[in-house]
């Protein structure tokens, strides 16, 4: 079973039918267009469309427990920044007065009018479904594909070797340094060790038997990482690609649907000012 950011090879049309590069397209032309827009009516469709390749990949649940986390744990600075958003001129599709008028709040000397307003709230939600959107669909295409793919395909497009050794050590950095800790501390559980105490400052002196031997295989793996890289001859030369780009009529179709997408939301913005508050 894959671990937490990390591929695991299934028979799903995500997997096996859609090509790499289509996936990398289709990814970064919603994590752009969720980026655009500021009106969480606009963003719903892409999280109700989220549950289509969440079905399809057959992606373990509990990944999603970090963005659930994620979203409780940003709510109080995010909502503290739309606190200050009592400026009519603000908003531009909204009507400006029914906005911007503090449902719960006043007047601060220096800082000015702050307080609970219809268009912070739709601001503060609209922020939270964008983090849903973004880390769930990047957690998609990790799980579908694997780090040869996105190193292939990234060679196939030209791009500098130094960046895909960079792409492909990150993409192996989360499962791989997850092993090592569930490593480490199944040992020192043998040993009688145990983390959990409701004294903090006793947690924190427990953590040294799993933080010293961690620190010290960190090390191991730089210097792994280091002779893997000069027996592979990083740097030495041109690498050879060892799959060529041939999407399908389909991948073809799904990226040029999402470039049309991603222009007409880039013009919608600046013309007609489209998904804005």
């Amino acid at each position: 079973m894959a671990r937490w950011l990390e591929y695991e090879k299934r028979d799903t049309f995500l997997h096996n039918k859609l090509h790499p590069l289509t996936k990398m397209v289709v990814v970064a032309g919603i994590v752009i267009i969720s980026g655009l827009w500021l009106d969480p009516r606009f963003q719903a469709p892409l999280v109700l469309f989220l549950l289509i390749p969440i079905y399809v990949s057959k992606i373990p649940l509990y990944w999603f427990w970090v963005v659930v986390l994620a979203v409780v744990t940003s709510a109080y600075p995010v909502a503290t920044t739309s606190l200050g958003q009592t400026n009519a001129g603000l908003y531009r599709n909204l009507d400006p007065v029914w906005a911007s008028e503090p449902l719960l709040g006043g007047d601060v000397p220096v800082i000015g009018t702050i307080g609970i307003t219809r268009g912070g709230l739709l601001w503060l939600l609209n922020a939270e479904l964008r983090s849903i959107i973004m880390a769930s669909y990047i957690f998609v295409f990790v799980y579908t594909t694997s780090m040869s793919e996105v190193t292939d395909t990234l060679l196939g497009l030209g791009a500098p070797q130094p960046v895909v050794f960079v792409v492909s050590i990150a993409y192996k950095l989360v499962p791989t340094m997850s092993r090592v800790v569930e490593n480490i501390m199944n040992a020192q559980r043998l040993r009688g060790w145990s983390l959990r105490h409701w004294n903090p400052v006793k947690i924190v002196r427990r953590a040294a038997p799993l933080m010293k031997p961690l620190m010290r295989r960190v090390a191991m793996l730089v210097e792994q990482i280091t002779t893997t890289t000069q027996v592979r001859g990083f740097g030495s030369g041109k690498v050879t690609v060892t799959r060529k780009l041939d999407p399908k009529p389909l991948d073809i179709a799904l990226m040029v649907v999402t470039a049309v997408a991603v222009v007409a939301s880039v013009v919608g913005v600046i013309l007609v000012d489209l998904g804005q508050l």
